[in-house]
């Protein structure tokens, strides 16, 4: 008995689910993203003819995958080095801690 319409159909989208699959890959805009930190605390030493003090300070290093230009090309990973005072560490724990309560409640929903 002769193949139905809706049989033919569905051959052909089966046929081209994977290159329609790999096209919207390719389309897709890919954010960098986060694979690995450290952090040490190190003291600044500051010094004039008066005083001598050592400020604490954060030293952050993050690893970031940058998305491959192409499926053809490997991610690289660049690593990111810099210096955070406890001031501006305690506004970006601050921010952080936001967007954790935002992920959490968007998750429950």
């Amino acid at each position: 008995h002769p193949p139905t319409h809706t049989h033919l159909l569905s051959r052909s989208f089966s046929f081209g689910i994977p290159t329609w699959t790999q096209q919207h890959r390719n389309s897709q805009l890919s954010l960098p993203r986060l694979k690995d930190f450290d952090w040490r605390v190190d003291l600044k030493a500051a010094s004039d003819s008066v005083v001598r003090m050592a400020a604490p300070t954060c030293i952050v290093q993050m690893n970031i995958q940058n998305p491959a230009a192409s499926a053809s090309e490997i991610a690289t990973v660049s690593a990111h080095t810099f210096e955070v005072s406890k001031e501006t560490l305690d506004t970006m724990l601050d921010g952080l801690g936001r967007i954790r309560d935002q992920l959490a409640s968007v998750g429950s929903q």
